[in-house]
């Protein structure tokens, strides 16, 4: 009975873990310029809860190769100061297959400012179209102005 009740557990691991059930992809970002909105500049002469509006262009590739070309749009604003994150964004993604949402926490990979890269962590779930219902994670590195590029998994069937 033991026996049994650890092949069952670890016949459920292997479906769940399956490669089948996760879809991995990478992407890249060309972007516009952002659009600044607010924020205030306080004694110490620093500004913050400065917020930004920005669209892009991107360039998704897949595990078996396939590619998607669509657009995005994002708003983000800084973070107060000892936070988890220095900037967080709500962006909405459009292509062909259908639309989806992303959300991401953002530091500055060095000193804040305009030529420092961002290093992000989001959640992606889809909201339209083939991924409707669908849930995963993604990374983004914002290495210039311009672009970034990352990583991420859809989770679940397809």
């Amino acid at each position: 009975m033991k026996f049994r009740a650890i092949f069952i557990v670890g016949a459920i691991s292997a479906i769940i873990s399956s490669p089948a059930m996760a879809q991995n992809f990478t992407y890249e970002v060309v972007w516009k310029p952002v659009e600044s909105i607010g924020g205030m500049t306080g004694p110490d002469g620093n500004r913050s809860g400065a917020g930004g509006v920005v669209d892009g262009a991107y360039t998704t590739t897949y595990q078996d190769g396939s590619v998607q070309k669509g657009t995005v749009r994002c708003v983000g604003m800084d973070q107060p100061d000892n936070g988890l994150f220095d900037l967080h964004m709500s962006c909405t993604t459009k292509d062909t297959t259908g639309n989806a949402s992303v959300i991401w926490g953002c530091n500055w990979l060095g000193d804040p400012g305009p030529e420092t890269p961002l290093g992000c962590v989001g959640g992606i779930q889809g909201t339209t179209g083939e991924s409707k219902g669908r849930n995963g994670l993604m990374t983004m590195e914002w290495y210039s102005q311009t672009a970034s590029r990352g990583t991420g998994q859809w989770y679940g069937a397809r």
